[in-house]
């Protein structure tokens, strides 16, 4: 048995100034062939759960080409063209397939194509014919009709923050091998209410999403249902098929799976106000965290640690949980949705408000270069952040001591977002301010997944007050085991929770929560 794998993931920001070009996809790392299998073997996430199932199911898993970058705007015309067909030709010079199993994001749009993944699908069949083809899709996926009926099994990871892509990915090999040996026969069905959730409401391990989740489970362990999914969908993608979506798998049984998808959204739809509840203003976060600030942990005593394949739940109280740094979350720099790394919305409200203590990454190489002409232990003064675009803040002068300087380049064997391992925050430097803040300054936009981002730049995150993490749910991995408190913070910029900010044209016309008196049935 012969199945080819491979994928272009990526999570396209359509309000993003930065166009997704050949050259970006480059330098994030397009893999082909055994690289892919070198790159991902040991990791947690999609590619990782297809080659396990290959050894244990025994079929030969042939890797094509993997391209991936982080989440930022359009695909251009030529980088698609360029990796798409460069998969269609090895697809066809290396066949016959007995199936294909498609590793992509599932919220991608390129220039010409505001549907890429499902185009991808499309072609893909044109090529391969009729023969099983499986796709593994991040939660965050916009999933179109064009995606079901492209493919045999459509697979959705079930954890926000992303810690079960191997699992899932595990899965939908296990479906597809089954497939290929006729001894199931797949029928899949999406339904896709006119309702998105708002970014700052898909953490799984809370309501409403803990309890949607929760049904899809369950109704997976019905007579002939193979499996479930829940896509929460990605707000910061101007397209028609944008918003949240449910599939059900059946063993040759259509209606049952149409009857299933329509029950799980109906029961998501009853859910819409609580999956867009507002959050935390600025200075209102700041004021709480500097007055609820207990202290650190003591004896090393940590919350609940993240396990890969499992769902994170939220913060569970104990003797030590009230104690550690309150984390608050820059929403509107939420790295992984497609923002600037670089905001200082937050960090500029704390400095007027004389509050210190406080920890944050700014992704800034242009100081990160006027820091390398001098030595550790050297004060210097800078002006750092909100130089990407107008919507990240303004660049704030801050004067302090060179602290450590690395080449940004560490690893996590733990659970992170979306089973990464390898990270690369290029050249970086610690400064250490004169009033009381610990800034890491990147030279590459990088996330707060890894807490060992802080260990290997020799930074105790233990000892801060206040930790500014950019993003929504992917740092909770990282910093919930040490936190006392998360606080989502509604921060302006390309991912700011506010979607009344963004000038939507080809969503929907019904979606919810835009039109208040939308109806689904």
């Amino acid at each position: 048995m012969k199945i080819a794998t491979f994928g272009i993931s990526h999570e396209t920001n359509t309000f993003s100034s930065i166009p997704a070009t050949y050259k970006e996809f480059e330098n994030y790392g397009i893999e082909r062939k055994e690289g892919i299998f070198e790159k991902f073997k040991d990791s947690n996430y999609t590619i990782a759960g297809y080659i396990e199932a290959s050894k244990d199911l025994n079929f030969e898993l042939v890797p094509l080409l993997f391209a991936q970058t982080g989440p930022i705007g359009t695909i251009t015309s030529d980088a698609y063209e360029k990796l798409s067909n460069e998969i269609f030709s090895m697809l066809e010079k290396e066949g016959p397939w007995d199936g294909v199993l498609i590793s992509n994001h599932g919220a991608a749009v390129a220039e010409g194509f505001n549907d890429m993944d499902g185009e991808f699908c499309k072609s893909i069949r044109s090529i391969v014919g009729n023969i099983p083809i499986g796709i593994t899709l991040d939660m965050h996926a916009n999933i179109s009709q064009k995606i079901i009926d492209q493919t045999d099994i459509c697979i959705v990871w079930k954890t926000n923050p992303h810690l079960d892509a191997k699992v899932r990915g595990y899965r939908c090999a296990d479906l597809i091998y089954k497939t290929i040996k006729k001894e199931i026969n797949p029928k899949q069905s999406i339904s896709c209410p006119p309702l998105l959730v708002n970014i700052v409401k898909q953490f799984t391990g809370q309501s409403p999403m803990k309890e949607l989740v929760a049904q899809t489970n369950k109704i997976a362990k019905e007579n002939k249902v193979l499996d479930t999914s829940i896509a929460e969908g990605y707000p910061y993608s101007d397209v028609e098929k944008m918003g949240m979506s449910w599939i059900t798998i059946t063993d040759d049984d259509k209606q049952l799976a149409d009857n299933l998808s329509k029950k799980m959204s109906l029961f998501g739809w009853s859910k819409r106000e609580e999956l867009n509840e507002s959050v935390w203003p600025i200075e209102n976060a700041l004021n709480h965290a500097v007055k609820n600030y207990k202290g650190p942990k003591l004896n090393d005593d940590k919350n609940t640690i993240a396990k890969n394949g499992i769902a994170l739940d939220d913060i569970e109280k104990s003797n030590h949980s009230k104690f550690g740094p309150i984390v608050l979350m820059d929403v509107g720099d939420n790295i992984g949705g497609g923002s600037s790394a670089d905001s200082t919305h937050i960090l500029d409200v704390a400095m007027k408000l004389k509050i210190n203590n406080i920890l944050q990454t700014l992704y800034d190489p242009e100081s990160v270069k006027q820091c390398l002409t001098r030595n550790i232990g050297d004060s210097i003064t800078l002006k750092v952040g909100g130089k990407s675009d107008s919507l990240h803040g303004k660049p704030l002068e801050v004067t302090g001591k060179i602290y450590y300087i690395s080449n940004g380049k560490y690893s996590d064997e733990g659970a992170t977002h979306a089973g990464f391992k390898f990270f690369n925050d290029g050249k970086s430097v610690v400064l250490k301010t004169i009033d009381g803040n610990t800034i890491l300054l990147t030279s590459n936009r990088g996330g707060n997944t890894s807490i060992n981002q802080m260990y290997f730049n020799q930074i105790n995150p233990e000892s801060f007050k206040i930790i500014i993490a950019k993003g929504v749910v992917s740092p909770r991995p990282a910093y919930q085991p040490i936190a006392s408190q998360i606080l989502l913070v509604n921060s302006p910029g390309v991912t700011t929770s506010d979607l009344s900010f963004f000038n939507y044209k080809n969503i929907r016309k019904n979606m919810y929560p835009f039109d208040k008196n939308t109806n689904y049935q």
